[in-house]
């Protein structure tokens, strides 16, 4: 009968520690899922109310889940091809500056990323979701920068929402697409630049079929 119990009680001690395991200290009192952290913000807070239904059904498949994969290591994205936007007057099938992307420090939801466009480049603690060898990352970005024009020189505020979504590959990402999409901007030239409306997005990939491992 000691036996049992003595064996009944270490049953419920492995079984407590596989739960524990699978969770993580939210604040000073509660135990979350991994992946359901409340600094976690949801995919659609980057994505505008009036904009999901048409944004998505260009964007394509955003996959989600709480055990994303491991996604750190340095990418390029090479020819970065402009495939879908809602702004008038931009033509598809564009080829634009490479872009290069590098994930570092990954633990649970969140992983720092450091993002390289043309001449821009952030480095940002972001959000990543996923399951299998498919993931999503996404944030809001809040950049200042300084727009000359002539013999002037205009400041300008920008935040926009980006998502990344793709498949994780021995070569790279595969299925890539990186969507950028207008959420404010303002600046003080008064009128003389021009400025996408709020909801403005633009939708790329990469021309090869996958964002090849590189350390660029």
């Amino acid at each position: 009968m000691r036996k049992n119990r003595i064996l009944t009680g270490l049953l419920l001690l492995l079984a407590g520690g596989l739960t524990l395991s699978s969770c993580t200290k939210n604040d000073d009192s509660t135990i979350v899922l991994i992946g359901t952290e409340y600094y976690i913000d949801d995919i659609l807070s980057v994505i505008p109310d009036t904009l999901q239904t048409q944004f998505l059904e260009a964007f394509g498949e955003i996959p989600e889940g709480a055990v994303p994969p491991n996604i750190e290591g340095s990418y390029l994205v090479e020819p970065k091809t402009r495939v879908a936007t809602n702004v008038d007057g931009w033509p598809l099938s564009v080829i634009e500056r490479n872009t290069g992307l590098r994930f570092a420090t990954q633990h649970n939801g969140i992983v720092v990323m450091d993002l390289y466009e043309a001449t821009d480049r952030v480095t940002d603690t972001v959000f990543v979701m996923g399951n299998g060898n498919k993931f999503t990352v996404y944030f809001i970005e809040d950049k200042s920068y300084e727009m000359p024009l002539l013999d002037q020189t205009y400041h300008v505020h920008m935040e926009r929402g980006i998502i990344i979504r793709g498949q994780v590959t021995a070569n790279g990402i595969a299925d890539f697409r990186l969507a950028t999409i207008i959420m404010k901007t303002e600046d003080d030239s008064d009128g003389v630049l021009s400025q996408y409306a709020p909801g403005s997005y633009f939708i790329y990939k990469d021309g090869d079929g996958i964002a090849a491992i590189s350390e660029w």
